[in-house]
């Protein structure tokens, strides 16, 4: 097993090495959403130049202080940072990679967790899981992200954790692995409100599985897998500014459901809107003359239409959420859609490092512009998995299905909340999306796999 984590662990952290490190230092360009994080701490990049390039170096200007009305535990990840980049800076400006270290550190920390979970595993079962770990999560569409501020990230990072924490706590059925879990989902569940609706799969996860988890516990198991859905409550009520969902609705109105629509005029009807909304049709919320700067037209729009209403509009009129989520889906399949590099490193504006970026690119050549591809492919995986827990359900160990069946489940949400819940920055809100398809893909392997006894 120590060999096995030796080759894991050293494989991942030299990739990651070469990657957030040496120069030229491969990043994710910030899109205006950085600031939601780093304002409070004054700091900000020497350079912006958003979307097309990834500074690297920022400097504290406490002149431009600004606390956001956004809370997420990216926050306290970049305040460590922060910390980390106080002890190395030589010139008093930050360094992204400090980010990346604080970033990369627990991704190999949920694969130190992870290593020996197949210590007792076939030859054939350890080299599978690590080759296919290694070339999914290392490739640089994932760990560009590490070297940024994204609130993404955070979410991504603790949902790794918790599937392993899962894995270990039905596996030795220890504390400190349950402990582990529930903080770890709490976490990615007060990442990002978008990822919120998670924590109710996560819940049903843990009320089926709690007398695994917390074995001889019979009181208390029940209050602790409500705890997520408390965190995502007061995330959706309370992390982000009020008119924020208005920006996400009108987006989707008018960029992408009314251009798809067959009958805008009738389509605008039943979203609640009269024909003086007509002409924003195309426009998105920071696009001249949406008027979306305006807070009393802001106002009325968001008593008009919220993401509620938006969600009830989808189920009431199924064509138009299929069209609006194979719009979303042949964007998607691009899987890396900003900049990787510093202005500094002197590439074009907008290149991305194709630095083990083999995955992805497979995956962009076989679903970019292919939306429906992308969404059957999804619907044959996970098909593929569900059966495959059914026929093997009595040798698989205790809690795998459910956890099975779970994994579904949210992959099939987090797939309609990036793609229905705002068009804008397609790829990257679809990051969660992609990391539990390929868990998905990855758990079809080794149920394969498994031993029949």
């Amino acid at each position: 097993m120590a060999r096995l984590q030796q080759v894991l662990l050293g494989s991942a952290a030299a990739i990651l090495c070469y990657q957030l490190i040496l120069p030229p230092v491969v990043g994710l360009a910030d899109n205006g959403d950085f600031p939601k994080v780093l304002g409070r701490f004054d700091l900000w990049p020497k350079v912006n130049r958003i979307y097309v390039f990834c500074d690297t170096v920022y400097e504290f200007d406490h002149t431009r202080h600004w606390v956001s009305d956004f809370y997420s535990t990216e926050i306290p990840l970049a305040g460590a940072a922060i910390g980390l980049n106080s002890l190395l800076s030589k010139d008093g400006n930050f360094d992204l990679r400090a980010i990346g270290a604080i970033h990369g550190a627990l991704f190999l920390l949920a694969l130190w967790l992870l290593a020996p979970l197949l210590a007792q595993a076939s030859r054939r079962m350890q080299v599978s899981v690590c080759v296919l770990v290694l070339l999914f999560y290392c490739d640089v569409m994932y760990v560009s992200g590490l070297n940024s501020f994204y609130m993404d990230e955070s979410a991504y990072l603790f949902l790794l954790l918790s599937a392993v924490f899962y894995l270990r706590a039905i596996r030795w059925r220890r504390p400190a692995d349950a402990a582990g879990l529930v903080v770890s989902t709490v976490l990615m569940t007060a990442a990002k409100t978008q990822h919120t609706m998670l924590a109710f799969w996560i819940a049903i996860l843990l009320v089926v599985n709690a007398k695994l988890l917390w074995p001889g516990k019979t009181r208390w198991p029940g209050a602790i897998a409500i705890l997520p859905v408390a965190v995502a409550l007061l995330m959706m009520t309370k992390a982000v500014p009020w008119d924020y969902a208005a920006g996400a609705a009108y987006d989707m109105t008018f960029a992408q459901i009314l251009p798809h629509a067959k009958n805008p005029d009738r389509t605008m009807a039943d979203l609640g809107l009269d024909a003086s909304y007509r002409q924003y049709i195309g426009k998105n919320a920071y696009s001249p003359g949406s008027r979306m700067d305006d807070p009393a037209f802001k106002l009325a729009f968001s008593q008009r239409l919220s993401m509620g209403k938006l969600a009830v509009f989808y189920l009431r009129h199924p064509p138009d959420a299929w069209r609006a989520l194979i719009a979303a889906l042949n964007e998607a399949g691009r899987q890396r859609a900003i900049g990787t590099f510093d202005v500094s490193a002197g590439y074009p504006p907008a290149a991305e490092s194709r630095a083990f970026g083999w995955w992805s690119d497979v995956k962009r050549l076989a679903l970019y512009h292919h939306g429906r591809r992308f969404f059957w492919t999804l619907v044959a995986v996970s098909g593929a998995l569900a059966a495959l827990l059914y026929r093997r359900r009595g040798i698989l160990p205790p809690g795998t299905a459910s956890a099975g069946y779970v994994l579904i489940g949210m992959t099939f949400t987090e797939l309609a909340l990036a793609s229905l819940g705002d068009c804008l920055d397609v790829v990257r809100h679809h990051l969660i999306f992609y990391t539990l398809l390929d868990m998905v893909l990855l758990a079809v392997i080794a149920v394969a796999l498994a031993p029949a006894e």
